[in-house]
């Protein structure tokens, strides 16, 4: 008979478990004040849709609410155990001194800034694979991915969780997203601060190259089997354009060109730089022959750039941008 009635509670705890830690997810955290800045305006209907940036603040009937483009949004609250699942957002919270919302991070073969810190957190995965079972185990009121798991974060939606994509497909983007995380972490006045700070960066940058001279150019390239460059549409194409350097694979008819030994030759980048699965210049220098006969390859003028610099939203970006701006300078 004891058999029985443990197989009776372990059927019921199966059922009855996942759906009370579903209610707890959704319930509403502590309601905080917005701010200004970077919020879109109500259209006509007074329902905001967050079309243009990656987050958006939205209005729909008084009610404020934080939207990701990919359609998902969260009421406009403090989050006090939330588990940040893009690397980028990790770095913002410690930039904000928000970290002590963290729940839990993915596990990264990079690091995540800064190391000595997070390297002690409870790790949930990887932020390509995420683990369910110890998302729900946590109870967190907030779940912040990004376009690695996607669709993760549907799933957690649909189970009743708050839940965001994070991400930027511009710095302007990671300006937005960084001062909606001050918003829901209770660090509002520290966002706007730091936002500002790095916008004065910026402008003093922008300010200093315009004295210099003829532009460089080159690329950002991702690939070499085949040779692979990012366009101006995207993080690393807008970094060569704040940086007043050409982008050679810029306006090309893809979205994800390939630089054939030709159009390498034709304009003979004065610089290139690897990312992501590229490792050395070596592997740049082998991709194609052509390449030791371009400036970029005769000067030495080659360089893997860590992709955590320069693909990871958050404003330690800029930081990254200026030191890359350095790099450059003796080749002006």
């Amino acid at each position: 008979m004891s058999t029985c009635y443990s197989r009776f509670f372990r059927c019921i705890a199966r059922v009855l478990v996942p759906a009370l830690l579903a209610v707890l997810a959704s319930c509403a955290p502590k309601a905080v004040d917005t701010g200004p800045a970077r919020e879109t305006e109500p259209d006509d209907s007074g329902t905001n849709t967050a079309v243009e940036t990656y987050w958006s603040l939205v209005a729909e009937d008084g009610v404020e609410y934080v939207a990701d483009k990919q359609g998902n949004r969260v009421l406009v609250a403090e989050y006090r155990r939330i588990i940040v699942i893009s690397p980028g957002a990790v770095e913002t919270f410690y930039l904000l001194g928000a970290e002590s919302a963290i729940a839990a991070i993915p596990e990264s073969r990079e690091g995540i800034w800064p190391q000595e810190k997070t390297g002690a957190l409870k790790k949930i995965g990887n932020a390509a694979r995420p683990d369910l079972e110890g998302v729900i185990a946590l109870e967190p009121d907030l779940i912040l991915g990004n376009a690695m798991n996607a669709a993760f974060i549907s799933d957690l939606v649909s189970r009743g969780y708050h839940a965001l994509i994070h991400g930027a497909d511009s710095i302007d983007d990671i300006f937005t997203t960084t001062l909606l995380l001050g918003t829901l972490t209770g660090k509002r006045t520290e966002a706007e601060a730091l936002v500002a700070e790095k916008e004065a960066i910026l402008a003093a940058l922008a300010e200093s190259l315009g004295t210099e001279g003829t532009p460089l150019k080159g690329a950002f390239l991702y690939s070499v089997n085949p040779v692979m460059a990012f366009t101006e549409h995207s993080l690393p194409g807008e970094i060569l354009t704040l940086l007043d350097t050409e982008n050679i694979a810029a306006g090309l008819p893809t979205e994800q060109p390939i630089l054939s030994s030709e159009y390498l030759l034709a304009e003979n980048p004065d610089f290139l730089f690897g990312a992501m699965s590229i490792t050395s210049a070596d592997d740049i220098l082998g991709a194609d022959s052509v390449i030791r006969n371009t400036r970029a390859g005769m000067e030495g003028n080659i360089s893997v750039i860590p992709s955590a610099m320069f693909l990871r939203p958050s404003l330690r970006l800029v930081d990254s941008l200026v030191a890359l701006n350095e790099q450059l300078r003796h080749l002006r």
